[in-house]
């Protein structure tokens, strides 16, 4: 993940947002990584990270 959000950066991209589940081990690595929550509901995540 952390090479696609650089391969990202170098193509120009300011940020980057996902969906995750909140019952997603998955969720948590973002998290680590950088990624913010900025929206959820019952079920899911909404993320952004600034690249």
């Amino acid at each position: 993940m952390k090479e696609i959000l650089a391969l990202l950066k170098s193509h120009g991209y300011r940020r980057v947002s996902l969906s995750v589940q909140k019952a997603n081990y998955a969720a948590k690595m973002y998290l680590k990584i950088g990624f913010e929550i900025i929206r959820e509901n019952e079920e899911e995540f909404v993320m952004i990270c600034h690249l």
